[in-house]
């Protein structure tokens, strides 16, 4: 199972096992969507307040963050931000670049803030 669940991250699933995962995963929401602190709450302040890091290029506000301050802000996202962080390192590695859609709400239904930001190199 280990093997299968690391090459095909649970797509390849029996139909049984994925019936109750998907059933776990609804079930999840919809306590959360109760009791949003039977998780970890939303946190759409650090949420917008990350993405604006981003969008000024203020990356190295982040090198003092521990993993832990993380954790307590970003919940089970921290994988999440640190991807984001890296595609910013890497979009400055290239040279000037700028900003041109940002989009974010939080939806406790999905258990998730879903934000976005595009940009797009300046020559």
């Amino acid at each position: 199972h280990m093997r299968d669940r690391l090459l095909g991250s649970g797509r390849q699933l029996p139909p049984d096992e994925r019936e109750l995962r998907q059933q776990r995963v609804i079930s999840a929401a919809k306590q959360f969507i109760e009791d949003q602190n039977s998780l970890y709450p939303l946190n759409p302040v650090w949420d917008t307040r990350f993405m604006s890091l981003l969008e000024q290029g203020r990356l190295a506000e982040l090198d003092a963050v521990s993993n832990e301050e993380l954790s307590a802000m970003a919940g089970k996202s921290t994988h999440e931000i640190k991807t984001w962080v890296a595609a910013f390192a890497a979009l400055s590695a290239f040279g000037r670049w700028r900003c041109e859609g940002r989009y974010y709400r939080p939806i406790p239904e999905w258990i998730a803030g879903f934000g976005s930001l595009s940009a797009a190199a300046q020559n």
